[in-house]
């Protein structure tokens, strides 16, 4: 079994938020946004590959896909 590692993640209780840079495993289930909110929230697995922005690495933002606004629920 492959194994996931989270040391490429930050999760922030105090803000709410949790993030991923692209070209490490996704930490959770959900849709995700670029920094800045620029673009539709992306939809990614956990355990995939975060993917790249605009051909850049960029740091994404878990949302919540009812409110479309950062979150952890």
């Amino acid at each position: 079994m492959k194994r996931i590692s989270q040391t490429s993640w930050v999760s922030n209780p105090t803000l709410g938020t949790i993030s991923a840079r692209t070209g490490f495993h996704c930490p959770r289930n959900g849709f995700w946004r670029p920094l800045g909110g620029v673009g539709e929230p992306l939809f990614v697995f956990e355990g995939s590959l975060m993917p790249a922005h605009a051909g850049h690495s960029i740091e994404w933002y878990l949302v919540d896909a009812r409110t479309g606004r950062l979150g952890l629920d």
